[in-house]
């Protein structure tokens, strides 16, 4: 009986360090890597400023922006971004990507199971790019502005576009819904993987358009560090 108990331990320990290493190793590398700067700094004043958004669930980033300006509108990319809300036309796109399942058959994070939650983090599987229609979203402490010279707000449109399967003959791609009415899903050519996160995917596009974020940012943590803070975080003038 002392021996079989003796022998559970050591199996829990090994399974214990066989969970617990991969995991705190994980975590150590994601806050290292996400302290290594990539992208420029933005030198103020820019000259005719692009206003973009960053935020964030707490576990997903995703970016906001202008549903058309001069340099873009996202009504060409995206046929969802036509449809108007309840409360009127559209003024932001949020765009963000993920893995399929995740994000169409988990409404909630309490709703992960253990299995789909081990997939998630070591093979992945399909991506997807989530597209929100928003009216005039305030900024917040989660929801964060950074402004952008129109040169690197052409190369983030760039970026993000070429993650969508080229347009065909008909101008408008499919897309599907699931039970929130303001978003939208569009087949994405990435996979979702461990070293292709959401928040890795965001700080990765940020990177190609030249704007200061980390080099390693599986968590959105390692993503928001980068942002200017909130106004309400500045303390008085």
């Amino acid at each position: 009986m002392n021996a079989a108990l003796k022998t559970a331990g050591r199996l829990a320990k090994y399974l214990a360090i066989a969970i617990f290493l991969p995991l705190s190793l994980f975590l150590l590398t994601a806050w290292i890597g996400s302290m290594i700067p990539r992208g420029s700094i933005a030198e103020e004043p820019i000259a005719n400023p692009v206003t973009i958004m960053v935020e964030t669930n707490g576990v997903h980033t995703q970016f906001v922006l202008p549903i058309a300006n001069s340099h873009k509108d996202w009504r060409e990319t995206f046929p969802s971004a036509n449809e108007w809300l309840g409360a009127g036309e559209p003024t932001h796109v949020a765009i963000g990507f993920g893995d399929r399942q995740a994000m169409m058959e988990i409404p909630q994070i309490s709703d992960l199971s253990l299995s789909s939650a081990l997939r998630i983090g070591t093979i992945g599987g399909p991506g997807v790019i989530r597209v929100s229609r928003y009216i005039n979203p305030p900024l917040e402490r989660d929801r964060r502005e950074i402004r952008i010279t129109g040169a690197q707000y052409a190369a983030l449109v760039k970026a993000i576009e070429a993650d969508l399967p080229p347009l065909g003959a008909d101008p408008f791609r499919d897309y599907e819904r699931d039970t929130f009415s303001q978003d939208a899903y569009y087949t994405a050519i990435p996979d979702y993987n461990l070293t292709q996160t959401c928040n890795q995917w965001t700080s990765n596009r940020m990177a190609m358009a030249d704007i200061r974020t980390g080099w390693w940012t599986p968590m959105s943590g390692g993503v928001m560090k980068w942002l200017p803070p909130y106004r309400t975080e500045l303390g008085p003038s």
